[in-house]
């Protein structure tokens, strides 16, 4: 699921209020979606001078109460509903070009604070519960939560949650590939530093496993991707410690850099050594200007302290 939150200016869809009020009115649009089955829902509400926008593309049309199939292509005025477990928008509107776009009408759920009531966490704010609608946070995340003996959450957690796209496909495909963070703290921070499923496999193939969400997060950061690992791996090189990868990756060595020292005639370096001579701004084009000056069969050390007296 790709999920965005974005803060743009709207205007005023109700009468004003105060700042501390939680919007009960907004825009909705609807687009097709690249999948089959599913269509892009953005979401506009606000009052000064907080105004919002979600978008989300992996809305099933299941999740749209009313809406008739033909709209899409015969267009005209539509009544329907998104019914979440926080909330209800009553939307009504228009479809015009396959495309439609209107008027919703917010509603929270009591009945989703007696079920979280239920699970022993306390009752959301109102700017929490909209949050948790908005992004169509459900009691199927606080679920899975147990089931993965994550702490408990409060509130906060779930409100937070929602807004950096933690949903329960993100936590599942976690546990699928045999990480549970344990807090939903860890699961917004991996979160928003786009761990996901796919960066844990590569990472996995390569041997690099168990890592702790430091590590994941540091690496993830880093730059350090399958891609960089298999290019290194093809030039020889497989260091079992991943904070090796992390270092080599900041000193700007990768394994093109390595290939061309080598067919300078530095031939077999450790990544250390890479590294150092990276550093020194030692260059294939350097090693071969030195050679044409009569400076051959260099070792590495021998070529830095030439390179540091500026040949």
């Amino acid at each position: 699921m790709r999920f965005a939150r974005h803060w743009l200016p709207l205007l005023l869809l109700a009468a004003p209020v105060s700042a501390q009020s939680i919007p009960t009115e907004g825009q909705w649009l609807l687009e097709r979606a690249e999948s089959r089955g599913f269509v892009r829902l953005t979401l506009r509400y606000g009052v000064r001078p907080d105004y919002n926008d979600w978008s989300t593309d992996h809305v099933s049309m299941r999740q749209l109460e009313g809406l008739p199939d033909s709209a899409w292509q015969a267009g005209g005025v539509v009544h329907f509903r998104i019914v979440r477990d926080a909330g209800t928008l009553a939307c009504e509107g228009w479809f015009s070009g396959g495309k439609g776009s209107g008027h919703f009408i917010y509603t929270a759920s009591t009945q989703f604070v007696s079920e979280l009531a239920r699970r022993g966490i306390g009752a959301p704010t109102a700017k929490q519960q909209l949050q948790m609608t908005m992004a169509n946070l459900g009691l199927d995340l606080v679920d899975e939560l147990a089931r993965e003996a994550y702490e408990r959450p409060g509130p906060e957690d779930l409100a937070r949650m929602a807004t950096h796209g933690v949903d329960r496909e993100y936590l599942m495909s976690l546990d699928s590939a045999h990480y549970r963070l344990g807090t939903p703290a860890a699961l917004v921070r991996t979160r928003d530093h786009g761990v996901d499923r796919d960066f844990i496999a590569d990472l996995d193939a390569a041997g690099y496993r168990n890592l702790s969400v430091e590590q994941l997060v540091r690496v993830r950061d880093h730059g350090v991707d399958g891609d960089f690992i298999e290019e290194l791996r093809d030039a020889g090189y497989k260091p079992s410690d991943i904070e090796e990868l992390v270092a080599t990756r900041d000193h700007g060595v990768d394994a093109r850099y390595a290939r061309e020292l080598g067919e300078a005639g530095l031939h077999d370096l450790s990544l250390s050594q890479l590294r150092r001579a990276r550093d020194h701004g030692l260059t294939a084009a350097f090693v071969r200007r030195a050679a044409s000056h009569g400076y051959t069969a260099l070792s590495l050390d021998e070529l830095i302290r030439l390179r540091d007296r500026g040949l």
